[in-house]
């Protein structure tokens, strides 16, 4: 007379359940690295302390041909401002390297902007601004400045859980202006952004 075969243990079907989990986690994991693979940040993006605060994206153009951060600080000082009203300039190659993103004051110290006015205040509160430099009137960006635009801006709205709807352009906010300028297409951004 044969022996039955042994009956699995209430353990090993237990086992069996938490592989499986671990499986299902490690793929959900894998497929989320795929799809939002981590954006690597340059120097200065991560701010000593962050603050909570940023709950959208502000988008200017400078209006001029050439600049940068320090000449924008001195005309922005000029203007009666403390410092520099972004928080993130990006270059076209006069001031700074083209694409190169300048790191402004008040994000290393994560400060309110001045960059957007509204009554209430709540763009330069609590948006994060970021100016081109360019008159996107006449032209539109360089590619390698929206290319770098977009890698910032994927890394604020992932690192400050910011949704790609609210990256705004001052004047789709204010309607007061036409910055960041009639070349300058807000979709396509967005749509770099959600790549």
């Amino acid at each position: 007379m044969s022996n039955p075969p042994p009956r699995p243990s209430h353990s090993s079907g237990i086992v069996r359940l938490l592989v499986l989990f671990f499986i299902g986690v490690a793929a959900v994991a894998a497929w989320r690295y795929e799809i939002h693979p981590p954006i690597r940040p340059e120097a200065g993006w991560v701010p000593p302390h962050p603050s909570n605060r940023w709950t959208c994206i502000v988008i200017h153009h400078s209006g001029s041909d050439a600049g940068g951060a320090d000449r924008f600080d001195e005309w922005h000082r000029k203007r009666g401002w403390d410092e520099l009203g972004y928080h993130f300039v990006i270059g076209n190659g006069t001031d700074t390297a083209m694409g190169q993103v300048e790191v402004g004051p008040r994000w290393t110290e994560q400060k309110h902007g001045a960059h957007t006015k509204t009554d209430d205040e709540y763009y330069n509160q609590h948006g994060i601004g970021i100016c081109l430099v360019g008159n996107f009137d006449k032209y539109p960006p360089n590619p390698k400045q929206m290319e770098s635009l977009a890698r910032l801006v994927k890394y604020l709205c992932r690192q400050y859980h910011i949704p790609v709807s609210h990256i705004y352009t001052h004047g789709g906010i204010t309607h007061k202006t036409d910055c960041p300028g009639k070349y300058f297409d807000l979709a396509k951004l967005k749509r770099m952004v959600e790549r």
